[in-house]
C-alpha cells in the first residue's frame, strides 16, 4: 500500500495512524516448527504494519490454551497441570511486545518443554490480542511403578510430568521395567515395555481390560514373560509380546480366545483361577505361581 503524500502536519494523521492499527490487530496465524517462525506474510501485515508495531507499549497478553479434551469434551488434564502450563506460559510471554513474533516463540517453546505436547505447537495472535494455543497432547495410558512410585506414560512410551503414590495413578501400571527412568518427555527404552503397551493395547481392541489390573514384564529368568495382573490379584500367564511368540507358544489370537471363552463361562477372564498359563499348547492351571 502506497504511502499517502501530505505537504503539512494535520488532522488527517491520526485517522490514518488509527486506521494502520487496526488492520494491525487483525488476528493471523504465527506457527513455530523446527525451531523456526514465520511472521509477515502469514498474518498479512505490511511492511508499515510491522514498523507501527514497533512502536506499541510492552505487555503481558493473555495465553488462551485449546485444552486436550475426551470424547464428551470434558477436559481430562488434571487441574494442578493445566495451572502449572498456564503459569509456564504467562511468565514466558510477560514483556512481549503485540503482535511482534518473540511472545509467540516463548509460549511455544515453553510449551514444548512441558513434555505434553507431540511435535510443535500453533501459537497465533488473535484480533482481540491474546495469543492463542493449539497443541496435539499426549494421552496418559498407563504407568510404571519406579520403586514407590507411579510414572505416567502415553501410548508411545513418553514419560509424562505425572508421579504418584503407589496405586494413586488410576492407571493400568507394568512392573518389573528394564530401562531406566527417562526425563519428561522422553521415550522409555525397551522391548519389555514396548511389548507390555503392545499387550494392553491387543486387550483394549478385544474388550478385555475391565479386569485388569497391570502387567508384570518379569524380571531375571522370566524377564520377557509377561504376566496379565487382575483386579483381583490372579496372574494370567501370557507369555512374550504379541508378534514376538516363542517356539512352543500359540498365536496372539488363540490366547485372546481363551481368555474370552473364560469371560464368558466364568464372567472372569482367569477363569476363576489364581494362576493360570495360557501361553502354550495346553493351558495349565496352577494353585501356586510357576
Amino acid at each position: 500500500m502506497a504511502r499517502k503524500k501530505t505537504t503539512k502536519k494535520s488532522s488527517n494523521r491520526d485517522p490514518e495512524r488509527a486506521d494502520r492499527n487496526k488492520r494491525i490487530m487483525i488476528g493471523g496465524a504465527i506457527i513455530i516448527g523446527a525451531g523456526a517462525v514465520f511472521v509477515g506474510a502469514a498474518m498479512g501485515i505490511g511492511e508499515l504494519d510491522r514498523r507501527a508495531a514497533e512502536f506499541i507499549m510492552s505487555t503481558n497478553p493473555p495465553v488462551v490454551i485449546d485444552w486436550p479434551t475426551d470424547v464428551q469434551g470434558t477436559t481430562w488434564m488434571p487441574m494442578i497441570e493445566r495451572e502449572r502450563i498456564q503459569t509456564q506460559l504467562a511468565r514466558a510471554v510477560q514483556g512481549g511486545k503485540a503482535l511482534s513474533r518473540a511472545p509467540l516463540e516463548e509460549a511455544g517453546l515453553a510449551l514444548m518443554r512441558s513434555g505434553w505436547i507431540e511435535g510443535t505447537p500453533r501459537v497465533r495472535w488473535t484480533s482481540e490480542g491474546k495469543i492463542e494455543v493449539q497443541a496435539h497432547w499426549r494421552v496418559p495410558v498407563a504407568a510404571v511403578r519406579v520403586g514407590t512410585r507411579e510414572i505416567v506414560i502415553d501410548r508411545q512410551r513418553h514419560a509424562l510430568p505425572l508421579d504418584y503414590n503407589i496405586g494413586q495413578s488410576n492407571q493400568l501400571y507394568f512392573v518389573h521395567v528394564d530401562a531406566r527412568q527417562p526425563a519428561i518427555g522422553e521415550q522409555w527404552r525397551g522391548t519389555d515395555i514396548e511389548d507390555g503397551l503392545e499387550l494392553l493395547f491387543v486387550l483394549e481392541e478385544e474388550n478385555l481390560l475391565e479386569q485388569v489390573a497391570g502387567f508384570d514384564l518379569g524380571q531375571g529368568e522370566k524377564s520377557g514373560t509377561i504376566r496379565i495382573i487382575t483386579t483381583r490379584n490372579s496372574k494370567i500367564i501370557w507369555g512374550a509380546g504379541p508378534g514376538r511368540e516363542r517356539p512352543g507358544e500359540v498365536p496372539t489370537s488363540v490366547k485372546t480366545g481363551r481368555l474370552k471363552i473364560f469371560y464368558e463361562k466364568t464372567g472372569l477372564i482367569d477363569g476363576g483361577f489364581q494362576y493360570i498359563d495360557i501361553s502354550g499348547p495346553t493351558m495349565t492351571k496352577m494353585r501356586a505361581e510357576g
